[in-house]
């Protein structure tokens, strides 16, 4: 073989190993992004405003008619914010998930269960806005997290 031929072999590995690593390279970002945008996302959680929405759908929100609804809230504007809240919360944490800028298994990791049961809890006042909004993108990123950690947690179930 001849020192051309040497330095083309030389040069293709050289090129294929140049690949690899900014392929290994952009995964690593793609991991550093998701762990930005999540610790950011968890420290948003833990907010004393967003905390105390929290509390308060789990354990004072009840629905039945959105005209009840507001009767009740009107009394208590502070109280009536907190669905609002809860819902923000989880609709940009589904739209970073739908739009694919965070993966669905580092965010229902940890909030997995807080998104089935805020949804559960909050979907007929979800879907009472809409309607009277004439609104269907109201909460359309919640449900779609719902539905994808559904999903994703049937999917991991442990098999007995």
């Amino acid at each position: 073989m001849s020192l051309s031929e040497y330095a083309s072999i030389f040069g293709a590995a050289g090129s294929v190993a140049l690949a690899v690593f900014v392929v290994v390279e952009l995964r690593h970002m793609d991991k550093h992004r998701d762990l930005e945008t999540t610790l950011k996302l968890f420290e948003w959680a833990e907010t004393d405003r967003l905390r105390k929405a929290f509390r308060w759908v789990e354990n004072d929100f009840k629905f039945e008619r959105l005209d009840k609804y507001k009767l009740q809230v009107a009394e208590e504007f502070e109280a009536g914010e907190y669905p609002h809240q809860v819902e923000a919360f989880f609709e940009e944490v589904g739209f970073l998930v739908n739009r694919k800028f965070i993966h669905i298994d580092v965010i229902v990791d940890r909030l997995g269960a807080h998104i089935i049961s805020n949804w559960r809890k909050l979907e007929p006042w979800i879907k009472a806005i809409q309607k009277e909004r004439n609104d269907p993108t109201f909460g359309e990123h919640f449900q779609l997290l719902y539905e994808k950690t559904i999903k994703y947690m049937n999917l991991k179930k442990p098999y007995t």
